[in-house]
């Protein structure tokens, strides 16, 4: 009997090298995992057909179920909000819709590694796989929720301008923002629980304190507050331009992008030097 030799090979953590974090081979094994990342959000997609009854109605429900009490507790007395000089309706939910995106653009990436976690550890694929799946998601939903909140628009017979066009532009900026952060805070979230629930109760005083529900402040500490509070342009500017609101200065938008690339870069970075350590903490 003649026997044939077999190469064998061995998938372990890595050591992380002065190559594997150069640029080039950065955006080389990010070129190499984009069909990945696209599968692994089909993939995906599909299960949330599969295993719940509403499926992708479940990515829609939040903003405008956080609106719509909103809006009751507006036209039933409860609370006062007139001033926003356009139907409070489209108002809040076009806000609404903008921090339920910036929120899932924060929480979509590692929640993705999370899930892939046992995958990372039996397989050797390129990692910003993972993150891809995790912006592919983010960005879907977006659009789930974009188109009810254009027909609520139409329902009440609210007229778009042309800088209407616009606000897909704003709420990608604002996807980035949180999805760079998102990024950036992947190994410190997946290392220590206590992160998470950090954000989980930053992010919901953060829907407060930020003028979502309701218009600006001419004074007091919630004006001081939101002048340097970034949310607060990335959600106003956009919602200007759906509604046909003026737009005093669109410079916190291009800051909060070229901001966001750096943050997305320093923490890609940063993914790559801890993957191989989460991954042998996973793997034990």
């Amino acid at each position: 009997m003649t026997t044939t030799n077999l190469k064998v090979s061995i998938n372990a953590p890595a050591k992380t090298s002065k190559k594997s974090m150069s640029l080039k081979q950065m955006f080389s094994d990010l070129k190499d995992a984009r069909f990945l990342g696209r599968q692994i959000f089909i993939r995906d997609t599909k299960a949330m057909f599969r295993q719940s009854l509403l499926g992708l109605l479940w990515a829609i429900i939040p903003p405008f179920l956080s609106g719509g009490l909103w809006i009751f507790l507006n036209f039933s007395g409860a609370v006062n909000i007139t001033d926003t000089g356009i139907p409070y309706p489209i108002f809040v939910i076009s806000g609404t819709v903008l921090f339920v995106t910036f929120t899932h653009a924060l929480n979509m990436p590692s929640d993705a590694v999370n899930a892939g976690k046992s995958m990372m550890a039996k397989l050797n694929f390129p990692r910003e796989a993972l993150l891809i799946n995790a912006f592919y998601s983010v960005l879907f939903e977006f659009v789930l929720k974009l188109l009810p909140l254009l027909i609520i628009a139409l329902v009440l017979s609210f007229s778009l301008g042309w800088s209407a066009l616009l606000f897909p532009l704003g709420a990608l900026v604002i996807m980035l923002f949180g999805f760079s952060i998102g990024v950036f805070l992947i190994p410190f979230k997946m290392l220590y629980g206590d992160i998470g629930r950090i954000i989980t109760v930053g992010t919901q005083l953060l829907m407060y304190a930020t003028p979502i529900v309701y218009p600006m402040p001419d004074s007091g500490i919630i004006k001081t507050f939101n002048q340097y509070n970034p949310l607060y342009y990335l959600i106003s500017i956009p919602r200007n331009w759906f509604t046909g609101l003026e737009v005093a200065s669109t410079v916190p938008i291009w800051i909060a992008l070229f901001g966001s690339l750096i943050i997305l870069v320093i923490g890609w970075i940063l993914y790559r030097i801890t993957m191989p350590i989460i991954i042998e903490r996973v793997g034990a």
